[in-house]
């Protein structure tokens, strides 16, 4: 889980805000809700996202008027600082690579990288296209916006933003990574066909036929 999906640098939301309570104790909807000012049922709206997001988990129960309630907390190695660090030292460290070691080096440090990332999820499974799209969930929870087209035997992943912008701002070549990633999902053979500058924006051509 990327600290971008906190929205740093806007103020608190709801998110945010149980979150924060959370990572003082853990809590029940009724406390939460009872804390946050606001209804129970939008304290489960929001604990229902966190918990797909991978942030929330149920760590216990409580005993309750009619029957025992959930007690939730932060899942133990969930990243879910707003840190703003993440800007400055990826950058910082990409640009260290990138002066270190040669051009065949550099790409292969990314391809690695790209496919320990897919290794932290399950492998999907199912059709080529099943694949294509568990890769493209596992993108937004990444951050990124990426959409799917098809034309013809090829996939078009593409978004007008990148959740690695700040990466592949201090190297264009970063986008190796994402390439690598989706290939290890999908199992299909995959193009990085990005668009590099001041506002980097992906895209991933996808051949459905291997």
């Amino acid at each position: 889980m990327t600290a971008s999906k906190w929205n740093a640098g806007r103020p608190a939301g709801s998110r945010e805000r149980i979150i924060r309570l959370l990572l003082k104790r853990r809590s029940t909807v009724e406390s939460l809700a009872s804390e946050l000012g606001v209804t129970k049922n939008a304290v489960r709206a929001q604990i229902a996202l966190l918990q797909r997001e991978g942030a929330v988990e149920v760590q216990g129960e409580v005993k309750g008027a009619r029957r025992p309630a959930a007690v939730y907390g932060v899942r133990p190695g969930a990243d879910v600082h707003s840190s703003k660090a993440y800007q400055v030292v990826l950058p910082g460290l990409i640009r260290v690579l990138a002066d270190k070691l040669d051009q065949g080096e550099f790409r292969t440090v990314m391809r690695e990288l790209g496919r320990r990332l897919a290794g932290s999820v399950p492998r999907p499974s199912g059709s080529p296209r099943e694949r294509v799209r568990a890769a493209l969930d596992f993108l937004k929870t990444l951050g990124s916006d990426a959409e799917m087209t098809e034309k013809g035997g090829t996939v078009v992943i593409s978004s007008y933003g990148c959740p690695i912008s700040a990466a592949v701002a201090a190297d264009a070549r970063s986008c190796i990574a994402m390439e690598a990633l989706l290939k290890e999902l999908t199992g299909l053979r995959v193009t990085e066909k990005c668009s590099h500058g001041e506002q980097p924006r992906c895209r991933f051509e996808i051949n459905m036929n291997k």
